[in-house]
């Protein structure tokens, strides 16, 4: 077991540890319900894309792909090889994501079974209407080049819990915790984005408070998957090249933040709607977790 940790000023310590053969009541207890990150070393352990997913699998299948990054267009052939060439100096564009159930559903085998600790999963179900979740993307591969940086510190949309699953290369992350969110600067309107762009040197005349944070940073390396919870900031950097699995998850755990995100957003749209739908969440939520405790799902 290894960790990475950081002594805040009130003599708290965040340390976001390594474990293996975890059992799924260990990371209900001290991870999901205590909303705690964690780097989990053998969870993906019975994907195939394990091992199949590296840049010449994609490069062989998919060349002639195309690809957006940032509003532009790119030949995914040609990124791949980019992505393997660039440099701290020089790195390919970022993040260069690709949507697997709505546009590569044949690789869906490939990241099956789900997760055990990533179950059960309300996104599937038939109860929630997919248009709560806003257009959060759940399932997603991320490639991404040495020295490529996610554009911008955020937690995960709509407050969904991240299992983030790292097959190739290794990637640096950094994360803070929700308690300090009034240091982060928060987007007006945009509240899961930070005005915040560079992490690692942070304007802080224009953002002062963001001195009082505490990132932790630690690597993630192939093989290992990093349970992110909801409302904790975040970010990353690829450190080689680099392909990763980022998958989204709502349960009980983080039910209720959830429907404060919707409560938002139905605020802004479609205020009429916002009372009926909280009702609508509440039951749901109530009944989800009852068939949940009995096994069923739905």
């Amino acid at each position: 077991m290894t960790s990475q940790s950081v002594k805040l000023a009130h003599e708290q310590t965040i340390v976001v540890e390594k474990k293996c053969r975890m059992s799924y009541e260990e990371f209900a207890e001290k991870h999901l319900f205590a909303n705690y990150p964690v780097v989990i070393g053998d969870a993906c352990n019975e994907w195939s894309a394990k091992n199949k997913f590296t840049p010449q699998f994609f490069k062989k299948h998919y060349s002639n792909r195309e690809v957006s990054i940032d509003g532009k267009t790119y030949n995914f052939g040609e990124y791949i090889d980019w992505m393997m060439t660039g440099t701290e100096a020089n790195p390919a564009p970022y993040p260069c994501t690709l949507q697997i159930e709505r546009d590569y559903p044949e690789l869906l085998p490939d990241v099956l079974p789900r997760l055990k600790y990533a179950l059960p999963d309300r996104i599937q179900s038939k109860l929630l209407p997919n248009r709560l979740l806003s257009g959060a993307n759940t399932l997603e591969l991320f490639f991404g080049s040495p020295g490529a940086q996610f554009p911008y510190v955020h937690y995960d949309y709509m407050s969904l819990h991240a299992f983030i699953t790292q097959l190739y290369g290794q990637k640096e992350f950094t994360v803070i915790p929700p308690d300090q969110t009034p240091y982060v600067y928060p987007k007006p309107g945009n509240t899961w984005v930070s005005e915040v762009n560079d992490i690692r040197n942070p304007d802080l005349e224009k953002y002062p408070l963001f001195a009082k944070t505490t990132p932790v940073t630690f690597v993630v390396g192939p093989g290992e998957t990093l349970f992110i919870p909801c409302g904790w900031w975040h970010t990353a950097r690829s450190l080689t090249p680099t392909i990763s699995v980022a998958l989204d998850c709502l349960n009980a755990s983080n039910w209720k933040n959830f429907m404060k995100e919707v409560e938002a957003n139905m605020s802004q749209r479609r205020p009429q709607m916002a009372k009926a739908v909280q009702a609508y969440l509440s039951v749901t939520g109530s009944l989800l977790g009852a068939l949940e405790n009995a096994g069923i799902t739905i």
